[in-house]
């Protein structure tokens, strides 16, 4: 388009034939990170050798252990098991069953020395009850399982009048333990002719003749 000659002389000359300039925009270069040394590979490696290491530590400790106390409660329940058998075979001695059976009988024709040899028979079967007490704090036995074996052999030494008798003279020095609290009801609870019952039951009574039997219409003539 032409001007008209008055506002020619106004444009300067050049100025719509000039680009107009951008400016120039330059990226600063990111310097890539340093490649890790020979020396840190290595520390990285060890590091997680060790946290591995340790871990496989911890497991075989985990196992252990839970071997370590399957055998001390393999330990103990037998320790246990050999104190009552020990018990048993001191009652089954000639001397000391008659005084056993004296106390179950005839209590009071005990004399100094029997009481004496009863009073640590059963001294005995309460250590021996402890001592399963102790398993069941340390996690190696169960409450219902103590409970269950005191139930099965209690009526089988206090039950009778000269057992509970004694029971009821040794609990106070228990009292606030598993012992009082456990034990106590189970043998107060006993039925004190128990031990007397139950030995006459293990009697075997002599047979009787046979009984004839009637003969059979076969057997009969006519």
């Amino acid at each position: 388009m032409k001007l008209p000659r008055f506002l020619a002389r106004f444009r300067s000359s050049g100025a719509a034939d000039e680009p107009v300039v951008e400016p120039e925009i330059v990226a600063t270069p990111v310097e890539a990170a340093p490649a890790r040394s020979r020396t840190e590979r290595l520390n990285h490696w060890l590091t997680l050798a060790a946290n591995v290491g340790v871990l496989l530590g911890l497991a075989v400790l985990i196992v252990e252990v839970r071997q370590n106390a399957s055998l001390t409660r393999t330990a103990m329940d037998q320790q246990k098991n050999d104190l009552l058998a020990e018990i048993e075979f001191n009652i089954a001695k000639p001397e000391i069953t008659d005084i056993w059976v004296k106390s179950i009988r005839a209590p009071e024709k005990l004399s100094d020395a029997e009481i004496r040899t009863i009073d640590s028979l059963l001294i005995s079967i309460m250590l021996q009850w402890d001592q399963m007490f102790m398993m069941q704090d340390a996690g190696l036995i169960s409450e219902t399982r103590v409970r269950q074996h005191i139930q099965n052999t209690a009526p089988f030494y206090f039950g009778s009048r000269f057992g509970k008798h004694w029971w009821a003279l040794q609990i106070n020095g228990w009292e606030g333990t598993a012992m009082q609290k456990v034990a106590g009801p189970i043998v107060e609870a006993l039925d004190e002719d128990f031990l007397d019952r139950h030995l006459d039951k293990l009697k075997l009574h002599p047979k009787g003749p046979p009984a004839e039997t009637a003969p059979s219409d076969t057997e009969t003539g006519p």
